[in-house]
């Protein structure tokens, strides 16, 4: 089944910015959220995820992690890079 990928990026309120950093030691949130949207090729809504954009060392499983000029999100096996300006994807890249 083919289908389409779309990101948007939204931001976060106040208090849940501090929640985000007060459960992710050592990461600070840019206050950022980039949802994620998947639409099959039929039209059909596919789901989507929404992370919350860190910052820190590295990226960790399940995380989006703000990299200047990309986002990257650390998925199950591999590192995927969104660019900020365009908000495309590029599949299995290195870390940042």
């Amino acid at each position: 089944m083919k289908y389409n990928v779309t990101f948007k990026v939204g931001t976060l309120e106040a208090s849940d910015k501090a929640y985000y950093e007060k459960m992710n030691p050592g990461y600070k949130c840019t206050g950022e959220t980039l949802e994620e949207r998947y639409e099959e090729e039929h039209g059909w809504e596919g789901g989507a995820c929404t992370y919350v954009v860190m910052k820190g060392k590295w990226t960790r499983y399940g995380m989006c992690r703000d990299c200047g000029d990309h986002y990257v999100i650390a998925r199950y096996s591999r590192y995927d890079r969104i660019n900020k300006g365009t908000l495309e994807l590029i599949r299995d890249v290195e870390d940042c």
